[in-house]
């Protein structure tokens, strides 16, 4: 049995003397979900860097010379790259990595918080990527209502929000804030995940309805 770190270390600077949040983990499932968290990390810090903010620092002292270095993850990133007019590309994302990381993140989340792994006949989790860019009428729709939904929830809920901020040097690189109008995890559970300041994730527990009740 080994620790699992939430968010992972690799999210901030090297050598940054941190106090994470870690859960118990099995060594193999922390060996397989390392490659996830390198892949979101990337095009988190593609899509988050610009100027001298701390994804653009991370993405050229750490991610660029593993691009150099390995050409799987090299053709790993770049798979389904689109270019687009004026210069521009566009980055194809693997859903399915991007769910498997929130997934153990949200895992973790919910042990560290409720002492108890998440029960998955009792609820479902699925993520929506904010800021993900999309074409999709329905899911830039089904995006702005999330946002509004959230807002009010901010600014009229409080007492159902519980706030957390990894530890920091100089910018804050993971926070987030639970919805939880149990505050026990028995009911539905909202979690929006914000990564560098820019990048936004909400991760929905959805509590499944008691069999015989939705008959």
């Amino acid at each position: 049995m080994t620790r699992e770190h939430a968010p992972p270390k690799c999210f901030f600077p090297p050598k940054a003397n941190l106090q994470l949040k870690t859960v118990p983990s099995c060594e193999k499932h922390n060996n397989a979900k390392s490659g996830d968290d390198q892949y979101l990390l990337t095009h988190i810090c593609m899509n988050a860097g610009a100027g001298d903010n701390l994804p653009k620092k991370i993405f050229l002292n750490s991610i660029v010379p593993q691009l150099e270095f390995s050409e799987k993850f090299r053709r790993m990133i770049t798979h389904g790259l689109q270019a687009l007019p004026g210069g521009a590309v566009r980055y194809k994302v693997d859903l399915k990595r991007f769910d498997a990381f929130f997934d153990g993140l949200c895992h973790a989340l919910y042990f560290d918080r409720y002492a108890r792994r998440i029960d998955p006949a009792n609820h479902v989790l699925s993520h929506v990527y904010l800021s993900l860019p999309s074409d999709d009428p329905a899911e830039i729709a089904r995006r702005d209502f999330l946002n509004n939904s959230l807002k009010f929830f901010f600014e009229h809920s409080e007492w159902m929000i519980t706030h957390y901020e990894a530890a920091k040097q100089a910018d804050v690189v993971y926070q987030n804030k639970i919805i939880d109008p149990s505050r026990a995890g028995l009911g539905s559970v909202t979690i929006a995940h914000t990564f560098y300041g820019i990048f936004n994730v909400v991760s929905m527990l959805t509590r499944k309805p008691p069999v015989g009740e939705d008959d």
